[in-house]
């Protein structure tokens, strides 16, 4: 017996990635093709008055764009909440190379016949504005906030993905040779760590911006955050790491991190990123912790997962 297509809510992004990608008509022919049945909306309309016989929300965009639904589901308290399918279409696509989604869009939907459904976190921060920000790749200090003002003022938009990626590389490295070292004061179970940095990320998944693997062992949904601090004394290694991947050669970022499921932090610098997002800071202690597993995305075989066709699962969404 054919099995029956699921109901398809596509969110499309044309803005993502380069040229290569699929528009929104092709998108949803392919995901016709393939036995489904397919609603395409902008990615400012991604949560907005979902049909209940919604299956799945399949995100055709970048990191912003999964980042933008999922904080578009917290915002309405998750009653709109469904799996989410990645459709990588940006320029680094972290998030999906983290959970093991192909970047070609018809093997990724192929991954809806199984639906394996895989628990995400998204991290918690208290302190920097008067109610919680969320995030779900990374927040951090240092040299990171500062490639994002740079690459930002850069007209990448005529570059390939990998050119894009290459440049923020390149630059990333000018920047990392002559970052200033500022104070981190650090508190973890019950531990305090003052160390004078050149970057700090409290990670969510492996990597972050131009495909950086900085904590390569990284589980977006066992519950831990994982702590990547770059010295003064390392930044020799972070280049060395960035030399690398221009090169293109098989390379390991050696620093280990700290995991944790929460921590409180102070930094002497003035910025801060959030994801992608840059915002100004004054000092202030940050708290950070976890929401557990309260998202879940449909992946390939890198994690243990859950079948959204077991019956026996309590998991069991269609």
């Amino acid at each position: 017996m054919k099995e029956q297509g699921k109901n398809i809510r596509l969110v499309h992004n044309p803005a993502a990635g380069d040229d290569s990608n699929g528009d929104k008509d092709e998108l949803c022919q392919l995901i016709e093709d393939l036995g489904h049945n397919c609603t395409v909306v902008t990615k400012k309309d991604a949560v907005k008055k979902i049909d209940p016989q919604t299956d799945i929300i399949a995100l055709a965009g970048g990191d912003g764009t999964i980042r933008m639904t999922i904080m578009g589901l917290l915002e309405k308290k998750l009653r709109f909440k469904r799996p989410i399918a990645i459709l990588p279409q940006g320029t680094a696509n972290n998030i999906a190379i983290s959970l093991g989604i192909p970047l070609d869009c018809e093997k990724a939907i192929g991954l809806w016949r199984n639906a394996l459904l895989k628990k995400f976190d998204v991290g918690m921060v208290i302190g920097l504005e008067k109610k919680p920000l969320y995030f779900i790749e990374s927040i951090g200090f240092g040299v990171f906030p500062t490639l994002i003002k740079k690459m930002d003022k850069k007209k990448t938009e005529d570059l390939s993905a990998e050119d894009e990626i290459k440049t923020a590389l390149r630059q990333l490295r000018k920047l990392v040779e002559t970052f200033p070292a500022t104070t981190l004061r650090l508190t973890v179970a019950g531990n305090n760590y003052e160390k004078e940095c050149i970057l700090v990320e409290i990670m969510n998944i492996p990597s972050i911006g131009p495909r950086l693997v900085l904590a390569a062992d990284a589980d977006p949904g066992d519950g831990q955050f994982d702590i990547i601090i770059v010295t003064v004394d390392q930044r020799q290694e972070l280049i060395s790491y960035i030399d690398g991947l221009l090169n293109g050669t098989n390379v390991e970022f050696k620093i280990i991190p700290i995991r944790t499921n929460r921590l409180a932090m102070e930094w002497e610098g003035k910025e801060i990123h959030i994801d992608d997002e840059r915002k100004s800071y004054f000092g202030q202690q940050l708290k950070l912790t976890l929401l557990h597993g309260i998202v879940e995305i449909i992946t390939g075989n890198k994690y243990d997962t859950i079948s959204a066709n077991d019956n026996g699962s309590k998991n069991v969404l269609f």
